[in-house]
């Protein structure tokens, strides 16, 4: 990712002139643009269906328009012509209005045949454009129909700039050729050798080819700050949600993930381990060692209980000072040798601590309720009923778990249902 200003910038820091996307995002950034060029193309079959019902409309409710081709040569033939491609042209539009809409719902789903969707759309109307000009060179002598081409090409889809070069390109060769062929047939050839029209043809082409190679530059950058406006966002999130001391959830994280995980075991009728896990004698230890080694004893142990709770659905949390929240899903009583388990880790790490008379090292006291969630099940009465066993722990003596079963009906557990691990 920090590859991104660096290509798109040239030597000395100076801005490159078409924007490059990095290796690693290429495939994130064709999947995007797949996606625009679908919805643009979705709505140009649209405009292409609208705009030929208006026109065979127009031609119907005003048939003098077809005079301009009765008058060469008075073949009807011409006028057929049109009518198939006109006819041709809505086909199109509605076929792939059709396939346009199917890959916008993921009916198409295959980025290759996105492309060729979009692609062949793009092509088969230019082409029938391109043959709407070779009869407009011959009748009217207008070459509006190219004008259209071309603004497609360079407007409607993102596509590379050597494809949209080459595109254009074609036509304008297309078009000069069918200019040059007819010229004995049609004084086309002459009225824009010997007038401006030449010119501004050539302007518009230059134009269009330009705008379609800024327009792909311009989706490019955009692509790219929108990249780095996601990174700065997943910064900005591990920041308001991360303990800055320790590097595991901070209590505004747990509430959200704890919420959640709560919500999925009231309706899969699931079972949570809901445990809190305190650090023996740590002001003792703050007092011996001073605040900078407390500071890293922390995020020992921290990183300790982030590794003895790995699954995707498990919560290690701070929950204040030197306490840590711990939540995971279970299933069997084995389950709860987890919570006992980290315990066990921690005093494995072997950090030395100078004033306690349970360990030598470093210890922590486990309080661990253990609960069926139901929509009548407060989630603070699980917590308090978890830090009631925490401190059952600490009255045992300390560096042990006390477990126990929330009650079902919300009231206090009984004597029986307590389980002290050490």
């Amino acid at each position: 990712m920090g590859n991104i200003d660096q290509n798109s910038a040239g030597r000395g820091g100076t801005r490159r002139f078409l924007k490059k996307v990095p290796v690693e995002l290429r495939e994130q950034f064709e999947m995007r643009r797949v996606e625009t060029n679908i919805n643009r193309m979705y709505f140009f079959a649209i405009y292409v269906v609208v705009l030929q019902v208006i026109l065979n409309i127009l031609n119907i409710v005003k048939p003098s328009g077809n005079q301009d081709y009765e008058a060469i040569g008075g073949r009807q033939v011409e006028i057929m012509y049109y009518v198939v491609l006109s006819l041709f042209t809505l086909f199109i539009g509605l076929l792939f209005w059709v396939l346009t809409s199917l890959a916008r719902k993921n009916r198409i789903s295959g980025v290759g045949a996105k492309r060729f969707l979009i692609n062949a759309l793009l092509y088969m109307y230019c082409a029938v454009q391109l043959v709407f000009c070779t009869f407009n060179i011959l009748s009217a002598g207008g070459v509006n129909s190219y004008i259209i081409t071309v603004l497609i090409i360079s407007m409607i889809p993102v596509i590379r700039p050597l494809q949209s070069l080459l595109s254009i390109g074609f036509a304008f060769v297309y078009i000069c050729l069918a200019m040059y062929v007819t010229r004995d047939i049609s004084q086309m050839w002459n009225s824009i050798m010997l007038t401006d029209t030449w010119t501004n043809l050539i302007i518009i082409t230059v134009l269009s080819a330009c705008g379609s190679v800024f327009l792909y530059d311009m989706y490019v950058s955009n692509f790219l700050q929108s990249i780095q406006l996601e990174i700065k966002n997943k910064e900005l999130s591990i920041l308001a949600n991360t303990d800055q001391m320790t590097g595991v959830a901070n209590r505004r994280a747990f509430a959200r993930s704890f919420e959640d995980l709560w919500q999925q075991a009231v309706l899969s009728n699931g079972r949570l381990v809901v445990a809190i896990a305190d650090i023996d004698f740590f002001k003792a230890y703050n007092d011996a060692f001073g605040h900078l080694e407390g500071d890293k004893c922390l995020m020992k142990i921290a990183n300790c209980l982030q590794q003895s709770f790995r699954r995707a659905s498990d919560i290690v949390s701070r929950y204040g000072g030197e306490e840590f929240l711990l939540v995971f899903e279970s299933e069997s009583d084995d389950d709860l040798r987890f919570a006992d388990k980290a315990r066990e880790n921690v005093l494995s790490m072997r950090i030395p601590h100078a004033r306690t008379d349970i360990s030598p090292y470093v210890s922590i006291s486990i309080g661990v309720c253990v609960v069926r969630p139901t929509e009548n099940t407060a989630m603070n009465e699980v917590l308090k009923t978890a830090d009631d066993a925490l401190y059952e722990s600490k009255r045992g003596g300390r560096n042990r778990t006390t477990i126990r079963e929330y009650s079902a009906l919300g009231v206090a557990p009984s004597a029986e249902s307590e389980a002290t691990v050490s």
